[in-house]
């Protein structure tokens, strides 16, 4: 008997196709996936954001460049150690308002409740400006003594004063903010960041380029939120009231007096404790290498974050931000189950993208830093110690939404608390000897040990919300 294999072998397989024709079908899989992603709300929202994002990215970073080069290492360096005393002091003074009250905010709109946006945003102004003049009256009065105390120097603490002008202005541009990323305007908030962002940067520029030196960069960034507020009110006017969910502004003063301070106070509370357990983080590498090392390597480790952290915020930032309104409008629809899946998704293309990014980053390390004057070369081991923090930025874009839409604070405050004393701890054994680069590797060993515990919590928690029936809020 024949084998069947001898008569099948004889036979014509398939057609193959040819070569141009199986191009031709990738790029047609392609567009059709390419459309069915933009079919999607959040897709085209964060495409939006992303896309003002790096047009305002290449002003920005152009600009840091420029000035960085004009200013030399250390005036540099002394430049952001007085932005770190005011961002130490409207930490320690955050209530966390404009955080805290996204997701009730999107809920509100999503359900057209004008009522209750109409509390939300005034118990914003209300509370917001009075952390605001508080955190004013504190740096004017005592700016040099909080140079001695934080950093050791009261000269960079009498430069700072003029930075604590600037909270009260800024209220109402986050206010605003909070209104248009609770409602999902995204072209328009997009216009008015990146619009503010690069007013910033081109003053500063030019207040650096005609010789105002570090004096003349700290009163162009306190000038600016003038600007800012003034074209924010401007935004809010024209578009939110005509909704008919959102107040109008008249309306939102008028209100603010009679708000009880409580209303939403216990949440933004633990918001707050939250939000400034993970700024002291972020703030931590500056404060300790102004006591700790020089103004120079403060510079340097600024370089290296602006070319490597700073750079890929701008594709993880956007989607971050744009998941405290949608993951509230997907629970207030669908229940906790859908949450889960939205965050996992997300999360899984977005710790692709950092990755991939971080890998071609510090292939390009060596070139990039060429940018800056030789001065700044020695931040490229720093850039280096950043690498393994750039590729996990990914990971974490959902878990601030997560806590927040699920109402469980006290396990975002308690994910950061081992990392906090990690950033404390290996700081100050690190950052003495090895200036820069051993604030960089601080950095990377804090996220890395945060990372792993929130790991841990997301995937206990979104095991516990899988058995649980779904919940509306």
């Amino acid at each position: 008997m024949v084998p069947i294999c001898y008569y099948t072998a004889a036979l014509p397989g398939p057609p193959k196709a040819e070569p141009h024709l199986q191009k031709d079908s990738r790029v047609a899989s392609l567009i059709v996936l390419v459309r069915r992603l933009l079919a999607r709300r959040f897709a085209r929202e964060v495409l939006t954001l992303q896309v003002g994002s790096f047009a305002t990215m290449g002003i920005q970073f152009i600009s840091s460049v420029v000035i960085a080069n004009l200013l030399n290492p250390e005036p540099f360096g002394v430049y952001y150690q007085a932005r770190s005393l005011l961002d130490l002091v409207t930490m320690l003074a955050n209530l966390a308002v404009g955080q805290a009250l996204i997701t009730p905010l999107a809920a509100a709109v999503a359900r057209k409740d004008g009522e209750e946006s109409l509390k939300i945003l005034a118990y914003f102004l209300k509370v917001g400006m009075a952390v605001a003049l508080a955190e004013s009256a504190l740096g004017l009065a005592g700016g040099p003594l909080l140079g001695k105390i934080v950093l050791d120097d009261p000269a960079i603490g009498d430069l700072s004063r003029v930075l604590f002008l600037t909270p009260p202005l800024t209220v109402f541009f986050n206010m605003v903010v909070l209104a248009l990323q609770s409602a999902r305007q995204v072209g328009k908030l997009a216009l008015l960041e990146n619009g503010a962002l690069m007013a910033t940067s081109i003053l500063n520029l030019a207040v650096v380029a005609l010789g105002g030196g570090v004096t003349g960069l700290l009163y162009s960034v306190a000038f600016v939120p003038i600007l800012t507020s003034t074209a924010a009110l401007l935004v809010y006017n024209r578009t939110l009231p005509r909704t008919g969910v959102f107040p109008s502004l008249w309306a939102i003063l008028r209100a603010a007096p009679g708000i009880p301070v409580r209303r939403y106070f216990a949440f933004s509370a633990l918001v707050s404790v939250d939000k400034n357990i993970a700024n002291l983080i972020s703030l931590a590498p500056t404060v300790l290498l102004g006591r700790l090392s020089s103004d120079a390597e403060v510079a340097y480790f600024r370089v290296a974050q602006n070319l490597t952290l700073t750079l890929l915020s701008v594709p993880m930032s956007p989607i971050s931000r744009n998941l405290y309104a949608k993951l509230a409008e997907v629970r207030a629809k669908f229940g906790d189950e859908r949450v889960g899946k939205a965050l996992v998704q997300v999360t899984l293309g977005s710790l692709a993208i950092s990755v991939t990014l971080a890998a071609g980053l510090m292939a390009a390390a060596p070139f990039i830093i060429r940018i800056y004057k030789p001065a700044y070369l020695p931040a490229l081991g720093a850039m280096y110690g950043l690498g393994v923090r750039c590729a996990l930025l990914g990971f974490g874009v959902g878990l601030g939404p997560l806590y927040q839409v699920l109402n469980v604070m006290p396990l975002a405050i308690a994910s950061k608390i081992a990392p906090a004393v990690v950033m404390i701890g290996v700081g100050a054994m690190l950052i003495g000897p090895m200036g820069a680069v051993g604030a960089a590797w601080t950095v990377t060993i804090t996220y890395l040990v945060g990372d792993l515990i929130s790991a841990a919590i997301m995937w206990r928690l979104l095991r516990v919300r899988r058995s649980l029936p779904s919940r509306m809020p």
